[in-house]
């Protein structure tokens, strides 16, 4: 019976070693670099989480002071003085000076709401924060008790839904979007007009088919035949 004896070498074992030792050190290295990584996400989405958090709280605070309380002087503290509105900048068109483009005409458009409607109160009915932008679906009340455009007084209540956009910097709205429910409005004022409920009749949309053939119905002419492009 033999006996084979295997002979390692200190050189071998050394470099086995060293590649171990590496493999060790880069694999500590790159966890290292993941739970780095891991920590930055958690830090941003604490951070994002944070400022959609004041975001909100922000324009909560602007719809109650100043919608809601009309503490118009304090619209300063909610708005960037060059803040684009765009429900009156798109209603008014194109101009010079650019309409709707400051806070003053922000100041104007909730000065009209609430004389024409002193008990005016838009509640908040959700909120979403995504980004720079803050996205508000509202319930907007109130008794009409001075004029409103071309409607006089009226003591008529209403109570529509609308959704507003502000977009955020620097802490302070800087662009905003605001859309009623302004049919509803009209309607529960009695301001719209009367709809024609007896339309004149119009043309049929298509014709009888009888024994294969297309008949025009009653009281319509039946087509002329077409005319040829050559005469002779």
């Amino acid at each position: 019976m033999s006996i084979t004896t295997l002979e390692i070498q200190p050189d071998v074992l050394s470099a086995t070693a060293v590649i171990g030792a590496s493999i060790v050190s880069h694999t500590r290295e790159n966890l290292g670099k993941i739970e780095d990584f891991m920590i930055g996400l958690e830090k941003e989405r604490v951070s994002s989480t944070a400022l959609a958090g004041r975001n909100k709280d922000h324009c909560r605070r602007f719809i109650q002071k100043i919608f809601n309380e009309g503490q118009l002087p304090l619209i300063w503290n909610f708005m960037s003085p060059d803040v684009v509105n765009h429900e009156l900048a798109d209603a008014l068109g194109d101009g010079e000076p650019p309409q709707g483009h400051s806070i003053e005409w922000m100041e104007e458009l909730v000065h009209f709401y609430r004389r024409a409607f002193p008990d005016l109160h838009l509640e908040i009915q959700d909120q979403i924060a995504e980004g720079d932008r803050v996205v508000t679906c509202l319930r907007m009340r109130g008794t009409q008790k001075d004029a409103f455009m071309t409607i006089p007084a009226s003591g008529r209540k209403i109570d529509i839904t609308g959704i507003r956009v502000d977009r955020m910097a620097d802490g302070k709205i800087v662009e905003s979007w605001f859309h009623l429910d302004v049919i509803g409005m009209l309607r529960q004022l009695d301001a719209l007009p009367s709809l024609n409920r007896s339309p004149r009749p119009v043309a049929p949309a298509s014709r009888e088919t009888v024994s294969g053939a297309t008949a025009p119905l009653v009281g319509w002419p039946d087509p002329a035949p077409p005319r040829s492009e050559f005469v002779s």
